[in-house]
């Protein structure tokens, strides 16, 4: 599986781009809420997500930064910038419709490390709650890239591997949604194995 990456000049454009879909439910489970979304590249700025899933009154218990999220209705975007250089290294962001937004960093799916409260807020995550959906948009900022790779270069033609999902992890309609199919036999996201390659356009 492969995604398209559109350069964009900003956030308004990100309807131009590609979607996604977020319809993989490898672990079975009869609550599956129409999920979607799409990625661009904004030069000087970073990779802005836009995500949307089609469910009302989503679970929402969590405000703060890096609270437990996963047991809200959350989204979520996984990122390996330089698969090739650091093939085990990847970021996490998860959020909840109050726009919480849970991100780190790391080589494994344990002792991941936080970022820097000032590159946390750089992402400018947003959650808003319509009556029969809700959508989460946030930024990657090559700031924050940088402070994980060392460097933000990117071009036309480089690629990278990302997956998206669509999860609540607590009881009651819980779910575990994904944008690539993932052969694991207990849910687990945090198998960059099995995230898709992207590539800028």
């Amino acid at each position: 599986m492969e995604y398209i990456i559109q350069t964009i000049s900003s956030k308004e454009e990100i309807g131009n781009c590609p979607v996604f879909y977020v319809d993989q439910y490898n672990w079975g489970g009869s609550y599956r809420p129409k999920t979607y979304g799409s990625l661009g590249f904004i030069p000087g700025t970073g990779f802005f997500v836009k995500m949307t899933c089609e469910e009302t009154n989503p679970s929402r218990i969590y405000f703060n930064p890096n609270d437990p999220v996963h047991l809200d209705s959350t989204m979520e975007a996984f990122f390996q910038f330089y698969p090739a250089e650091r093939p085990n290294c990847y970021m996490n962001l998860e959020a909840n419709s109050n726009g919480a937004l849970h991100a780190k960093y790391g080589d494994e799916r344990k002792n991941r490390k936080v970022f820097p409260m000032e590159l946390h807020e750089a992402c400018q995550c947003t959650g808003t709650i319509y009556e029969n959906f809700w959508t989460l948009e946030l930024t990657v900022p090559l700031e924050l890239i940088r402070y994980v790779y060392g460097h933000c270069d990117f071009q036309s033609g480089d690629t990278l591997a990302c997956n998206f999902y669509k999860i609540k992890e607590s009881e009651g309609l819980t779910h575990f949604g994904s944008y690539t199919k993932i052969e694991n036999e207990t849910p687990n996201f945090h198998l960059p194995q099995f995230f898709a390659k992207a590539v800028i356009q």
